[in-house]
């Protein structure tokens, strides 16, 4: 189930089945831009978001037969509502929209209606004629806010500000018709906190839905002409996911979410470019708010209701510490020998952690941090030595394991770590200090900016987590570790180890002929060494685990 209200959903729990969108192109114009088409917003394209399935189209029957057909073909649909998309579906007069429309809804038994508008384009007339058309069709007005922000507004050239299109709101209210609200995240100058308010506004407005867009730079638009001219930041997958999962947090769960990411056709896109694929991008931002048990709403009086993650029964190791069966991966946590063994023969003594803390502080980097076993280890070494101080930067995505987890470790120590990290991410005592970044690791050591003594790197199952293996990664990594430092790691897997040495790691493999606690030792080398087989690959830093043990088989495979 997802942590949200998303479209599909609503739509099952309102028409008792999925819609599918046919979108059709009135050619009604825009009153932002002259006639012969220039002006008009600066993110928008000429052909005002005219849906790809029916750009060839010559008229509005061949449009909706062309994306019935498509619909019908590609998702096995047999339900559907016709959606006005391109440009402003209320720029006519009264008498060539109600023209327009009835042939449109003549010419298949949609279920629904959207039409997309602007806020400045609704006569009392055409609110009147929207509310009688109401009582035959269910009619949704999908209005084009962008932002709530005047500064903004302005600078997009949008014609309208902010005042209007909460007014525009009220009305379409008055007239008893439902409003799902366009809003762009990630226009230039404008800050989370500006989000959160555009988010905000709209949910005391009463909005019945949103679409959420990531801001795109496309070919032939003022914007794209600007950022040629002097380039802005823009949001890559990982940033936008971050400002999205916060700020579904404000939206009441009983307003759907009907759009993640906007969805620009690639060669019309200038940037951001993307090489996480809209499907795995969903998958991401649901997976990362299960992970850190969030769900749409939770900020607000209204939260969504949300399975949590099944983590199982605990399990009795050989050193009397405890691990988790993973379903998903069918292994444990841990090696059977133990996880408290194997953070102090493995991480602690094969990175020299004690002699390093005798010398002076050290800061340690935990990737995969996990029930907190490695952490806790090297928390223990120092408070024992009482010398020097151990700084830990600690990433997992799973923050709702720390939770968890507090039920089965044994130790009271080890219990307060992981609820002091749980409840504020922070864990501070004279000889230690932890910081808990809950996110996904490649997107969180872009973040980072100091380098390391030690690096922990405990990816559980390799060919499972193959994002934490892969030589782009250690690359990174490797930028990260000071000259004398050492990187750790609990695999001794080849496609590792030819992935260090790749990276610019001298590697030593450590397995103890006496447990199953296998490892890698690795130390910056003056050389880069050519590995005896092809690593993984993730260039991009988004590939999905899958993908990358997919392509790795296929490489091997030539």
């Amino acid at each position: 189930m997802l942590p949200y209200l998303s479209h599909k959903a609503h739509m099952q729990h309102v028409y008792g089945k999925a819609l599918f969108s046919i979108p059709v192109n009135l050619e009604f114009g825009c009153p932002n831009r002259e006639k012969d088409g220039s002006g008009g917003c600066s993110f928008c394209p000429e052909h005002g978001a005219r849906a790809a399935q029916i750009a060839d189209a010559k008229n509005v029957e061949e449009q909706i037969q062309k994306a019935l057909s498509f619909a019908k073909r590609r998702y096995k649909a047999d339900s559907f509502a016709l959606y006005i998309q391109a440009y402003t579906g209320t720029f006519a007069s009264l008498l060539k929209q109600k023209e327009a429309y009835e042939k449109l809804l003549s010419l298949y038994a949609f279920d629904a209606f959207h039409i997309g508008t602007r806020p400045d384009c609704l006569t009392s007339a055409t609110l009147e004629y929207l509310r009688e058309l109401n009582q035959k069709i269910d009619i949704v007005v999908e209005l084009g806010v962008q932002s709530l922000h005047d500064s903004s507004l302005v600078r997009m050239n949008r014609g309208h500000n902010a005042a209007c299109s909460l007014e525009a709101i009220k009305r379409l209210h008055a007239y008893g018709l439902k409003v799902y609200a366009h809003l762009i995240i990630g226009l230039p100058n404008e800050t989370p906190a500006m989000w959160k308010e555009s988010v905000q506004g709209l949910v005391d407005a009463g909005i019945d839905g949103i679409k959420f867009h990531n801001l795109h730079i496309i070919h032939n638009t003022d914007l794209a002409r600007e950022y040629a001219k002097n380039p802005f930041a823009l949001l890559n997958e990982y940033a936008y996911a971050e400002a999205l999962i916060e700020l579904l947090r404000y939206v009441p769960s009983h307003i759907p979410i009907l759009r993640l990411a906007t969805d620009t056709p690639e060669k019309e896109l200038i940037a951001p470019k993307w090489h996480m694929q809209k499907g795995q991008f969903g998958e991401y931002v649901a997976q990362s708010m299960r992970y850190r048990g969030m769900v749409q709403g939770d900020l607000t009086l209204s939260p969504f209701k949300s399975h949590a993650i099944g983590k199982g029964s605990p399990i009795l190791l050989d050193d009397g510490s405890t691990t988790l069966w993973n379903e998903r991966y069918h292994d444990y946590y841990h090696p059977k020998s133990g996880a408290y063994r194997q953070a102090k023969e493995l991480f602690i003594e094969k990175s020299d952690l004690k002699n390093r803390l005798k010398r002076g502080d050290i800061k340690l980097l935990d990737i995969g941090f996990g029930m907190g076993y490695n952490t806790f280890c090297a928390l223990e070494v120092a408070q024992s030595l009482a010398q020097n101080r151990v700084y830990v930067k600690a990433i997992d995505q799973d923050r709702m394991l720390l939770q968890h987890s507090q039920l089965m470790v044994p130790n009271a120590s080890h219990v307060a770590l992981l609820d002091a990290l749980f409840n504020t991410k922070t864990y501070d005592d004279v000889f230690c200090k932890v910081e808990f970044l809950n996110m996904e690791a490649r997107y969180g050591i872009t973040l980072l900016e100091e380098s390391f003594d030690v690096i922990f790197l405990d990816p559980f199952i390799e060919s499972n987590n193959a994002s934490l293996v892969t030589f782009d990664f250690f690359t990174m990594l490797r930028k990260h570790l000071k000259a004398d430092g050492v990187l750790v790691a609990s695999t001794s897997l080849q496609v590792v180890y030819d992935g260090l040495m790749l990276a610019g790691f001298e590697v030593c493999v450590t397995n103890d002929v006496k447990s199953d606690i296998k490892g890698i030792v690795a130390t910056l080398s003056s050389s880069i060494s050519t590995p005896s087989k092809e690593p993984y690959r993730d260039p991009y830093g988004v590939w999905s685990d899958k993908e990358i043990e997919s392509r790795h088989q296929k490489k091997l495979s030539f």
